[in-house]
C-alpha cells in the first residue's frame, strides 16, 4: 500500500468513525456537523482516489486438472503376467 492509498483508507476510516460517534450524540447541531465532517472526509478520499490510479486486483483464474484413475488390468491384458 503506498502513501496515497494509506491516506484514502485513513480518511474513510475517520469518516466511518465520525458517523458512529454521531449516532450517539443527542444534540442535533453537533450530530449534523459530525456527519458533514464525515461527508467531507469521504469527498476528500474520493478526490484523492480519482487523482491516482489504484491498480485493480489481479483477476482470479480457476483451472481444473483432470486426473485419470487407473483401474485393475483386464484379464486379456498382454502386460499382465497373471492372465
Amino acid at each position: 500500500m503506498n502513501g496515497d492509498e494509506g491516506q484514502i483508507k485513513a480518511k474513510r476510516d475517520a469518516a466511518a468513525r465520525a458517523r458512529r460517534l454521531a449516532a450517539g450524540v443527542t444534540q442535533d447541531e453537533i450530530r449534523r456537523r459530525m456527519i458533514r465532517f464525515a461527508d467531507d472526509l469521504d469527498a476528500e478520499a474520493d478526490a484523492l482516489q480519482a487523482s491516482i490510479r489504484i491498480p485493480a486486483a489481479a483477476p482470479q483464474v480457476t483451472q481444473m486438472q483432470m486426473q485419470v484413475q487407473q483401474g485393475p488390468p483386464t484379464k486379456d491384458d498382454p502386460k499382465d503376467p497373471k492372465a
